[in-house]
């Protein structure tokens, strides 16, 4: 197996049951797959053990696969157990320091807020120093702990009190900062956490309290459903330079009566997904018809096409009954199937099946005309498994053979295989490419009678009666050799 780029060091699997017991029953295992292989290629058809040697080998071949499957599955669980607890344990402690920080500049915020600011008295500078040194405290914590929203109060640095949100320059999109960078500026400051608080609310995306505290599911969802309407917007050619300044549109909507229920209950509602979940949808439509992750460009391109597709086809709830809207998914495969790409990759899936269906046919002896080639590859293209066709192909390459064969085609394996023995020994014999033998050469199929299959001793003598053995080098240096035994029996040479 490949080495792995974040492997487990050996200590740590080796204190890992699964993986041990995986890995010891491959290795007692290889001795016996190894035993099946060799004798299925050393064991020719005529013996009477043949089908019985080939059913060990398949046995033993799936078997070994199977677990060299578990082996990978157990060393990549291990892997990731290892990687988990490695990660947790460094989050762990970045997140109790950063939990005990956030808890102190929490108090001492209270504390200025309730005891001066609430009075209109001025704040004692050891009142203030004591709120920035504990905000520089948590900024540390962010910039040493490790990376994304890990500790248990999603704290990963903060702006300072007075830090203000401020006009920032205008971006192809609103949503363009990423989610965590945003919330960071509102994490740990009471002040600018009522600010968000407010900003959603006026929007009609949030009803909780506006007590600055940073309720994380709840602030999430309300994000959530206010990027929804804002690529509504976006959709249409309407930008921001921000989040705020979109939800400042969205408040104004709101107090006109747009409200969060749109046209009202049970009326029709266009769900349109934002920029994440529509990259996420036109993502997975482009690895499944094309096996690649659609481009920028092509980000853009779609997520209009499904957010107008979306707008168009609104759903509807009548008690409880959700009718309407589009599928997704569907609809992304339906519009991608439009591009040069899929008809150019359709038509090279079609070639492969072709090729995979030419060679199973030529590995038996069948001949196939291109209408039964095509009739076959459509077939597959429909939903039909290649290996129900090539069963087919099997079933005509069996007719006329006797029931030992075909028993052993039944099973999967190609006449090709069945022959291998003779037909490795007729091209020694004759001086041929085993590969230029045709599986209908009538020399090589005299070897296998309706009764039973002939010796290779018996075989050999027939390879001397083809006529192209004449042509070899075995033969000439047989007809030398008598030649030379006739001189020297009449001691004409010595």
């Amino acid at each position: 197996m490949a080495p792995k780029k974040d492997k487990a060091p050996s200590t740590y699997l080796s204190n890992q049951l699964d993986y041990l017991n995986a890995r010891d029953a491959l290795k007692n295992y290889q001795s016996t797959y190894t035993s099946a292989k060799l004798a299925f290629e050393n064991t020719p058809i005529s013996s009477k053990n043949y089908s019985e040697v080939v059913a060990n080998f398949q046995a033993a071949n799936t078997k070994i696969d199977s677990l060299q499957k578990a082996f990978n599955d157990a060393t990549d669980a291990a892997t990731k157990r290892y990687n988990e607890e490695k990660t947790k344990k460094s989050e762990s402690k970045t997140a109790k320091k950063t939990s005990d920080i956030q808890e102190q500049l929490n108090a001492a915020i209270a504390n200025r807020d309730q005891r001066y600011t609430a009075y209109n008295l001025p704040v004692p500078a050891s009142v203030q120093d004591q709120i920035t040194k504990l905000q520089n405290q948590l900024n540390e914590t962010k910039a040493t702990g490790p990376t994304g929203p890990t500790g248990p109060t999603g704290v990963t640095g903060g702006t300072g009190v007075t830090g203000g949100t401020g006009p920032t320059a205008p971006v192809e999109s609103a949503l363009t900062e990423d989610r965590v960078t945003f919330v960071q500026k509102y994490i740990g400051n009471v002040e600018k956490t009522k600010e968000l608080q407010q900003a959603l609310k006026d929007a009609g995306v949030y009803k909780g309290p506006i007590d600055g505290i940073f309720r994380s599911p709840v602030i999430k969802k309300a994000l959530d459903d206010a990027e929804g309407k804002i690529v509504d917007y976006e959709s249409d050619g309407i930008t921001f330079p921000n989040r705020i300044e979109a939800l400042k549109r969205l408040a104004s909507d709101f107090k006109t009566g747009g409200g969060p229920t749109g046209t009202g209950v049970g009326g029709p509602t266009a769900t349109i997904s934002n920029l994440t979940q529509a990259d996420a949808y036109i993502n997975a439509a482009f690895k499944t018809e094309l096996s690649r992750d659609a481009t920028a460009a092509e980000l853009v391109k779609y997520r209009k096409i499904l957010n107008d597709a979306e707008k168009k086809n609104p759903s509807r709830t009548v008690n409880g009954i959700t009718t309407g809207g589009i599928n997704r998914d569907q609809f992304l495969k339906t519009e991608i199937a439009k591009l040069p790409e899929f008809a150019t990759k359709k038509a090279d899936k079609t070639a492969i099946t072709s090729q995979s269906i030419l060679g199973t046919a030529k590995a038996n002896g069948v001949t196939l005309n291109q209408s039964q080639i095509d009739s076959f590859a459509k077939r597959v293209q429909d939903g039909t498994d290649i290996k129900i066709i090539d069963k087919e192909i099997r079933g005509i390459a069996a007719l006329g053979m006797p029931d030992k064969v075909v028993k052993l085609l039944d099973q999967g394996i190609d006449l090709d295989t069945i022959y291998s023995p003779y037909k490795n020994l007729m091209a020694s014999i004759l001086e041929l490419n085993p590969d230029s033998i045709d599986l209908k050469d009538p020399t090589l199929r005299s070897a296998i009678g309706p009764d039973k299959e002939m010796p290779i001793y018996d075989f050999e003598k027939t390879l001397r009666k083809d006529y192209r053995w004449q042509y070899t080098d075995n033969a000439k240096r047989d007809v030398s050799n008598v030649a030379l035994k006739v001189l020297r029996d009449f001691g004409f040479q010595a």
